[in-house]
């Protein structure tokens, strides 16, 4: 009897030790009160809601950056060469078609497809204002005009706008207008020497020739290698008779590279020192 009981706990004292070692592999789980239970339930519920209520990044449709206008009416309508309209193929289509021909300067067909982009779609700017281009690189100044009136009062965000229709009422013979669109111009875009010399041919066709050398004057200011607006300039003090000024400029113009110079030096200037 006495081996029997000594045998039982023999056995349960294995089965004691069997079951420490299983529960040994199973992590320990203290046994929280409710204020810690409350305190780590918080602490869990920010980890899920931090990321949702993150600011998120929003994504914004690419712009056509603004830049000076160019010389070559080509490289401002090549500008818009990724034009999309998303609810209008069409006018995408020949908006595209209309630069692509601009670039090979086939600007009678480029103007048609201008033309029929402003009539898929009549309140786009950009239609208005390409077709406005091709108008002035035909020489066809009043209509051109006319189309940059009506991209800005379409509201385009592109104050090259008012240069080109001042380069286009400059070539229509309105001086007035002209000199509204660049002075519009420059209180817009101050940098621009283009804008000031043209400016300066205003007033030189109404004969303004003090106006004309002070947007000379700020033309060289933004360019002094600009060696056309010390012709110019030196021409305008001529009308002044400022003689001494006049020829200053006029051999500045010349060592510049200016080749006209010498002619008017060797009529306005001679025995000059």
């Amino acid at each position: 009897m006495y081996y029997i009981i000594l045998a039982i706990l023999a056995l349960a004292l294995i089965a004691m030790i069997i079951g420490f070692f299983r529960s040994g592999a199973k992590e320990f789980k203290p046994k929280l009160s409710i204020r810690e239970r409350a305190e780590l339930d918080n602490m869990e519920s920010k980890k899920i809601i931090e990321p949702v209520t993150k600011p998120v990044q929003q994504k914004q449709n690419p712009t056509i950056k603004n830049s000076f206008p160019s010389e070559d009416l080509r490289d401002e309508i090549n500008r818009f060469k990724t034009f999309f309209d998303i609810e209008n193929d069409k006018l995408t289509q020949y908006i595209r078609s209309g630069i692509q021909k601009s670039q090979n300067q086939n600007y009678k067909s480029a103007l048609e497809d201008f033309s029929h982009a402003v009539e898929a779609k009549p309140f786009e700017p950009v239609a208005h204002y390409c077709r406005g281009l091709t108008k002035l690189s035909l020489k066809n100044y009043e209509s051109a005009a006319s189309d940059f009136t009506e991209t800005i009062r379409l509201q385009m965000k592109e104050p090259n706008a008012l240069y080109y229709r001042g380069l286009a009422n400059f070539g229509a013979k309105d001086m007035d207008h002209a000199i509204r669109d660049l002075t519009s111009y420059t209180n817009a875009e101050d940098n621009f020497a283009e804008a000031y010399f043209n400016l300066a041919m205003c007033y030189k066709q109404n004969s303004d020739y003090e106006n004309a050398i002070h947007f000379l004057n700020k033309t060289i200011e933004k360019n002094p290698h600009h060696e056309v607006a010390y012709f110019e300039r030196g021409l305008m003090k001529n009308k002044i008779n400022d003689k001494n000024g006049c020829c200053a400029d006029l051999k500045k113009a010349m060592d510049m590279g200016h080749l006209e110079s010498y002619h008017y030096i060797k009529e306005l200037c001679e025995g000059r020192n």
